[in-house]
């Protein structure tokens, strides 16, 4: 196994490096499997003759090293069902381990969050989830229910139940490990595999999951509502980046320093008590680049405020930090 030396006891530096290890153990062949030799492969282009029950296998090409992909792998492409789409990359020295990467927002293409792990020897997979649309925009889930449990968690299980039949026949032997890591609606993808299929992966990774769809689409209301003000402008917001910015360079100003070390950096975000009484006001109450005005403060102290219904809290406020 790699190893990573550190020169430092400080607890962050410490914390970090600990991440760093897991992630190195997790994408490199484990001594055991390092020892193999990687595995003969079939011929990438007979895939598309693969049958499998309700897959339609529309591509399978031998693909040089190019974009995310550092190496040669055979790419298959394919649809399960009506409308899953998938994309699987099987490289030509394969480490005997299978990934799966999740997608962000409400996906509507083919992603893979995991595509760089090709590089490492893992066969890797994406999908859309089942429909086709920008990443922020759900015109495609309304009055289809199948598409609604196909995003919800039905389709990360069907593709990964596909995508290693395809491993097995284009290796002539199964992955001996099965993996998932997502972020946001990624990791949301990764709690409810880890809930509803729990064989699926010998091993999950969720990253800042987006649980909880209902709350979160109330804070986004909430915080857009106070961004536009006005519903019939909707090209420059309230806070503009300069703004933000300076808004950001204040909080980290007063709270870089709360984990003993001032770099740059907020450990942890959550032991930031910043006042927003303490930004400096802009004279005339005029927007400038280094104030902020009265509307900005008080959309500010929404933005950072929960978000709540008439029985309270249903979603925390934002953090402080990462504002610009």
């Amino acid at each position: 196994m790699n190893a990573i030396a550190i020169r430092s006891t400080h607890p962050a530096v410490v914390g970090v490096a600990a991440g760093l290890v897991l992630v190195v153990q997790l994408l490199h062949p484990d001594s055991a499997l390092a020892a193999d030799a990687a595995p003969a492969h079939g011929d990438c282009a007979q895939l598309t003759a693969l049958k499998l029950p309700e897959v339609q296998i529309t591509e399978a090409v031998a693909a040089a090293a190019g974009g995310a992909a550092k190496v040669t792998h055979c790419r298959v492409a394919g649809v399960i069902g009506k409308e899953i789409h998938f994309s699987l990359l099987l490289p030509d020295e394969w480490n005997h381990k299978f990934m799966m990467g999740g997608g962000g927002g409400f996906v509507g293409s083919v992603q893979n969050q995991a595509i760089e792990s090709v590089n490492f020897g893992y066969a890797t997979v994406g999908t859309d989830t089942g429909h086709q649309g920008g990443g922020t925009e759900a015109k495609w889930a309304l009055n289809n229910p199948e598409r609604l449990v196909n995003f919800g968690h039905l389709a990360v299980h069907r593709t990964s139940e596909v995508s290693k039949a395809i491993v097995k026949n284009y290796y002539s032997t199964a992955a001996r490990r099965s993996y998932f890591i997502g972020c946001s609606n990624g990791g949301r993808q990764a709690m409810m595999e880890a809930q509803r299929y729990p064989e699926d992966f010998d091993g999950i990774v969720a990253g800042a999951p987006a649980l909880n769809f209902t709350a979160i689409g109330a804070q986004f209301i909430k915080d857009s509502q106070v961004s536009f003000p006005d519903s019939h402008q909707l090209t420059t917001p309230l806070l503009p980046p300069e703004t933000l910015k300076f808004v950001e360079s204040q909080v980290l100003a007063a709270c870089d320093s709360l984990d003993g070390v001032k770099d740059g950096v907020m450990e942890d975000p959550r032991r930031c008590k910043f006042d927003l009484a303490t930004l400096p006001a802009c004279a005339g109450d005029q927007a400038g680049a280094q104030c902020v005005t009265t509307p900005q403060r008080n959309a500010l102290k929404t933005i950072y405020g929960e978000t709540k219904n008439k029985s309270g809290v249903i979603y925390s406020g934002q953090p402080f930090g990462g504002e610009g």
